[in-house]
């Protein structure tokens, strides 16, 4: 057997201190992989690709590494290494790798990986074309007592199985008292199916490439499967009135720079001839290259959403979201979030390669000062998302932009803003599918079930939220008459009963409704006798037997409280927007609360808690992680005096957690008030902060919609004839910009298309002066009051009603984008009027 000495310098102590470098378990696993992967990139540039790519993983249990037994073994078929290429990877620091081709820095990155995991790393690698392999054992104690600075390359036959390729393991765990020796134990509990998705998720572009790029990674024999984002068909869109079509899926493959790399190393040459690392003067070019897809993801969630950014297939950064959804303020320089808007909620994914941007030592981020990472940032999301950051008509047309103008707000339910949901029609409009419904899509898209790993099924529920529900008819039997299905008796006039019971008088025993309160046959009452007093649940009043109603009050006897959740159950109907998922708050002993699930039911009648009071606007009920509210959002508190359901809701919530936590009483901070100000925070953030741009966008999108629904409403060719100079001006000039020849303006004033570039005010005035051919569905829902229906006279008392309404509403959005800084009173008021406008869309 031969044997040879590798030099290792720097000394043993040197890498014993590398070691105690801070990086998680996974990273460490994750060194290893990356030189794995790296050895394949390079027999594919060396042209002897391998037809399986392969990567598999070893790692021992929490028992095992309890008892010091166990190995990691990492194993992987690329082309193998050399005598001097296993003793360049055990040297600390070394690395001849090209940094914008490969992923490890096999050297250091090798070195800090298997010194974090264990005392002794043997590497056995061999090539196609060598007869034997290469061992190698690295023993730091044993090289620090001998205070050697060589280990033993030794020739030992081919391991079974392995033609090419190399073996890394790890075995010798760091004892008690040594900083590392919880390392392995964290690594060796998590569990493998978590371990397997972290992987999953980190190579996923590697994992699912196309066949012979395609990496197959295994943890103790069970493969590793590719994450996969969830998003629309790039098939689907949205239109938008400035944008046009943008599709819920952009890819992308751009050039954004170019520069000229070292050959051995890929430095940048800059303005020299030479390369600044390594002295030589080979070089190539190297094109910067952005390449990958943002798109829309399925459903919104408050974590679940950023982009992916990857270098030459690991994903460096998951889930972004600052370098794309935060903006520095140009005055202060603070970051402030430019999405999501108006709630916790995101929706944008995607996955960039960025292969040409240098990562830090650890691979935890990109280096965000280099020219590489600002040229990458300019094309992917250009400048400010909002157009009120930006200056005068600045178009941001990038592709993170493109999809913040279409997809950032949730509120048009349906193919509008391309979200999913049901109708309702107490409401007569579309709100959005429940979170348990999504949760369950979401399921069925993991499980790549047909409908849902594709889009089709979620596809129906955008395309049909904005229909009403065909009532299914029940058919008579006797007469075939269809009647609606909730009906007791058949309305063809044959008498079937449907929904029945048998009359109580036993001598008749006739079919009749069930609702029935006597028998039509042998008119026997059906109410049976009371033989006990009772009392009534509402007012506490004690009856007399036989009194089928209560004497106070009213109530019927056996009747629910009108404030219980039974009786308010069947008058109520889930308000989605003031409910919270899981919501969790920090204490004043810095402990987290477990989570909460508040349900919110929006009440369709008067809340009476107490018999002769006045109505309450909410009441709730709780069990263990759940608070169900019933508010009516009727109620005075809500309308005359201003106050947001919101607020209610949380300081619901917080008396709930405030009693719940009884043991903080007395403690400073321990306050409804504080509970409730972190609840709503929490709950809600943004979505009841009155903030102006917010407000302003908001506004400008309602007059976008109106724009494109009055094209070609009744009187609009009158209307024209009947603008002023500055009007006409206005609109010619808006034609001009979007590129419109003025030459067709003759066509858009007979078709009323001249409306989509008049100005706000002038919309303003086409209503004033037109209102009735707004209503009735063509702008809003609302019905024009007719004469043939309330008379002349009273006809005209609402249409003037009507029309002042809408038309102070217009005037209050229309005078607020005049503002630069409005004041407060003015933002609520814009916001109240824009809501009322906004809901009452058809």
């Amino acid at each position: 057997m031969a044997h040879k000495l590798l030099d290792i310098t720097p000394t043993p102590q040197v890498l014993v201190a590398l070691t105690r470098t801070p990086i998680k378990p996974l990273d460490a696993l994750s060194e290893l992989i990356d030189n794995a992967i790296d050895s394949f990139r390079s027999a594919q540039t060396a042209g002897e690709t391998s037809p399986l790519r392969q990567v598999l993983i070893e790692v021992p249990g929490p028992a095992e590494v309890s008892r010091g037994e166990g190995l990691i073994r990492v194993r992987d078929t690329g082309p193998g290494l050399t005598e001097e290429q296993i003793a360049d990877a055990m040297r600390a620091g070394f690395s001849d790798k090209n940094h914008y081709d490969t992923l490890g820095l096999f050297g250091m990155g090798f070195n800090i990986a298997t010194g974090k995991l264990g005392r002794v790393t043997k590497v056995i690698s061999t090539r196609s074309e060598d007869n034997n392999a290469i061992q190698v054992i690295l023993d730091l104690p044993k090289l620090i007592d001998e205070k050697a600075f060589e280990v033993t390359a030794e020739q030992v036959e081919k391991p079974q199985g392995l033609e090419h390729g190399t073996i890394v393991e790890i075995r010798g765990w760091w004892p008690e008292g040594d900083a590392n020796s919880g390392f392995i134990r964290d690594l060796a509990k998590m569990p493998k199916r978590r371990l397997r998705d972290s992987i999953g998720r980190r190579y996923a572009t590697l994992l699912k490439g196309t066949s012979g790029e395609a990496v197959r990674i295994a943890v103790n024999g069970t493969r590793c499967q590719a994450h996969e984002h969830c998003v629309w068909d790039a098939s689907r869109f949205v239109e938008h009135s400035s944008y046009g079509k943008i599709p819920a899926r952009i890819e992308f493959d751009e050039v954004v720079d170019r520069s000229r790399r070292c050959l051995r190393d890929g430095a940048d040459f800059g303005a020299s001839d030479v390369c600044p690392r390594c002295g030589r003067s080979e070089s190539r070019e190297v094109p910067q290259r952005v390449r990958g897809w943002v798109g829309i993801q399925r459903f919104d969630d408050a974590n679940q959403y950023g982009i992916d950014l990857i270098r030459n297939g690991r994903t460096i950064r998951a889930d972004e979201k600052s370098a794309f959804f935060e903006y520095a303020d140009e005055t202060t320089g603070r970051l402030e979030r430019e999405y999501p808007m108006d709630q916790q909620y995101g929706r944008i994914v995607g996955e960039v390669h960025l292969d040409q941007v240098p990562v830090d030592f650890q691979k935890q981020d990109f280096q965000r000062n280099t020219p590489e990472w600002q040229a990458a940032m300019q094309f992917l999301r250009g400048g400010a998302l909002q157009p009120s950051r930006r200056a005068g008509d600045e178009r941001n047309d990038s592709p993170v932009s493109r999809l913040f103008q279409g997809y950032r707000r949730v509120r048009n339910i349906g193919r509008g803003h391309m979200y999913m949901g049901v109708y309702n029609t107490a409401k007569g409009k579309a709100e959005r599918v429940s979170r348990d419904l999504e949760r369950d899509y979401y399921e069925r898209f993991l499980n790549r079930q047909p409908g849902y790993y594709d889009d089709t099924k979620w596809w129906e529920l955008v395309e049909t939220a904005n229909e009403p529900p065909i009532e299914v008819l029940a058919e008579c039997p006797e007469c075939g008459f269809q009647t609606s299905s909730d009906a007791e008796v058949c309305g063809g006039g044959c008498g079937h009963v449907f929904d029945g019971r048998t009359c109580v008088n036993q001598e008749c025993s006739s079919q009749i409704p069930r609702s029935a309160v006597s028998c039509e046959y042998c008119g026997a009452s059906q109410i049976p006798d009371v033989e006990n007093p009772w009392s009534c649940t509402f007012c506490d009043t004690g009856n007399k037997a036989g009194d089928e109603r209560c004497r106070t009050c009213g109530s019927a006897e056996g009747a629910p409280h009108p404030a219980d959740p039974d009786a308010l159950a069947s008058v109520s109907e889930l308000e989605s927007a003031l409910s919270a998922s899981r919501l969790s708050i920090t204490l004043v002993n810095n402990k987290s609360t477990d989570p909460l699930d508040i349900v919110v039911y929006a009440v369709h009648r008067p809340i009476t808690a107490v018999y002769g009071q006045a109505a309450v606007p909410l009441v709730s009920t709780s069990k263990p992680g759940q608070l169900t509210i019933y508010i009516d959002l009727t109620h005075t508190s809500f309308n005359a005096m201003g106050v947001r359901p919101e607020y209610l809701v949380a300081a619901e919530a917080a008396q709930y957690l405030h009693a719940l936590h009884a043991n903080l009483r007395g403690r400073h901070g321990h306050t409804i008030a504080s509970l409730t100000t972190a609840i709503l925070k929490e709950g809600w953030g943004d979505a009841i902060t009155e903030n102006p741009d917010t407000v302003r966008s908001d506004i400008k999108e309602l007059f976008s919609t109106i724009r494109d629904r009055v094209v070609d409403a009744p009187h609009a060719e009158d209307f024209y004839d009947n603008l002023d100079e500055h009007q006409q001006q206005s609109m010619a000039e808006a034609m001009i910009k979007s590129g419109v020849e003025l030459s067709e303006l003759k066509y858009l004033k007979a078709a009323g298309g001249y409306l989509r570039f008049c100005d706000r005010d002038t919309l303003t005035a086409f209503f004033n002066r037109y209102p009735s051919g707004w209503f009735g569905g063509k702008v809003w829902r609302d019905p024009w009051p007719k004469e043939s229906e309330a008379g002349a006279i009273v006809a005209h008392k609402l249409q003037e009603e009507l029309q002042m309404k809408y038309l102070r509403c217009l005037e209050d959005c229309a005078s607020y984008l005049r503002y630069e800084q409005p004041e407060r009173l003015l933002v609520i008021r814009a916001r109240a009027a824009a809501d009322f406008l906004t809901d009452r869309l058809s």
